[in-house]
């Protein structure tokens, strides 16, 4: 690996242009490592693992690229992708194509900030809320710029994110020109992958960056407005702070449910009712019945991991713990303490709460989505969609039995990711224990 100091914009030009366009670049303000050993290691290996958060941005991430981006060969790659780069954490060393964003992320500094502000709900009623302010500045120092060879980091694994582009906006993996290296786990970036380690008082560097249109952070994190994946992210619904209200302190504060880093001003007065503040209310204590439920039942409050986790799809389909609270309550509605938003419903007040199974006949099942009406602050409906209808054989296995009345999507994935909840369901029925943090 070539260490260069740059010590002007045209020794900077000079000194990329030499490693050709097999490259990928990363700017960094601080190097880390020894001298001619930089170490790069993924941001899960900076801040360690938080399960319980990797489960609702993995989930929320791979529905937003169902949504925009549909089909996709590397799949695991994307997801992670936009835990890179939209404020949470990955496997994977993020880069770019083009040297211009790696010399502006190596001449500005990042910070953020907790800000409180008071906002007001559809019904004008006064809600807290907590987010996190993030920018990135300027500052005088050195900076540093990698240059890595692609070829040897494809024998790590290579994601090109331009499969990230959506017609007619700019989304930040595209505004950035994008890639990521790895996955890489509890180990740093091989020294092979190095091809030079560039230095240059950051002022070079951001003059480089503003020499090629890159003047200030809105172009390399695009606004809602240019940006539908940030959009999605953003309209999540907000969730009650426990402990902060009180007889004293009357008004809800809330954050929101992935705590992502902010770039814009998002202040508003009085939101729309497509936002969500949610304080926690249960389906079970809030409403008598649920809508399109015949028969009457429970329901029961589980752990999130039940809708945001994942089942093994080999793990063969009987639910005794089910049916037997089936057989003594009638319908059972399993919800979380949370709302799910799909990024499809973005503009409504629907969210899914929970997962509901309801037998049809003797050995027929119905499993569906709880869905509530959430506009503000309050929960006004709770109901079960339509679902898909599962026999159980005389071996207690369900198989799924296509039905007149069933669900009419055409998506699977939907409808396996219920079944996936029904088994960790029933792993909760059957040992609760399991699931204590």
């Amino acid at each position: 690996m070539e260490q260069v100091r740059a010590k002007t914009a045209a020794e900077l030009e000079t000194c990329i242009a030499k490693f050709g366009d097999n490259a990928l670049f990363r700017g960094q303000t601080a190097h880390y490592g020894e001298p001619g050993t930089p170490s790069l290691v993924t941001s899960f290996d900076r801040h360690g693992c938080m399960p319980s958060q990797m489960l609702k941005w993995g989930r929320y991430a791979t529905n937003v690229l169902d949504v925009f981006i549909g089909e996709y060969e590397d799949r695991l790659g994307l997801v992670q992708a936009l835990l890179q780069h939209y404020g949470w954490r990955s496997f994977y060393i993020d880069a770019s194509s083009n040297a211009a964003v790696g010399a502006w992320f190596a001449s500005h500094n990042y910070s953020d900030k907790t800000v409180i502000e008071m906002s007001e709900d559809c019904e004008e009623r006064p809600v807290w809320l907590r987010k996190k302010m993030a920018q990135y500045n300027f500052e005088e120092g050195d900076g540093h710029l990698y240059i890595l060879d692609r070829d040897m980091a494809a024998r790590i694994g290579l994601v090109d994110l331009a499969a990230l582009q959506i017609s007619g906006y700019r989304p930040r993996p595209t505004a950035q020109s994008a890639w990521l290296v790895g996955p890489l786990r509890n180990k740093p970036l091989p020294t092979a992958c190095y091809r030079a380690h560039i230095m240059a008082e950051r002022a070079v560097l951001r003059d480089y960056a503003v020499a090629a249109g890159l003047t200030e952070t809105n172009d390399l994190f695009p606004s809602v407005q240019e940006d539908p994946i940030l959009h999605a992210l953003l309209g999540l619904p907000w969730i009650e702070i426990e402990g902060v209200r009180d007889e004293n302190f009357t008004i809800p504060a809330f954050n929101r449910v992935l705590d992502l880093p902010e770039y814009h001003e998002s202040y508003v007065k009085i939101a729309w009712p497509r936002t969500a503040y949610f304080c926690r209310a249960k389906v079970g204590e809030t409403f008598d019945s649920i809508e399109g439920d015949s028969v009457g039942g429970i329901a029961m409050t589980v752990p999130e991991i039940v809708l945001f986790g994942s089942a093994d799809v080999k793990t063969p389909m009987r639910f005794p713990e089910v049916e037997a609270l089936i057989a003594e309550n009638g319908t059972i509605a399993f919800e979380i303490d949370e709302l799910i938003q799909h990024a499809n419903m973005g503009d409504m007040t629907l969210y899914q709460k929970g997962i509901g199974v309801m037998q049809r006949d003797a050995d027929l099942f119905e499993v569906c989505e709880l869905l509530v009406e959430h506009p503000g602050l309050e929960m006004t409906k709770a109901g079960f969609n339509r679902g898909w209808y599962y026999r159980r054989n005389a071996d207690g296995l369900w198989i799924h039995e296509p039905h007149e009345l069933e669900c009419d999507c055409g998506d699977p994935k939907i409808h396996n990711r219920h079944i996936s909840a029904l088994h960790i369901a029933e792993a909760y029925l059957r040992n609760p224990k399991d699931f204590r943090d």
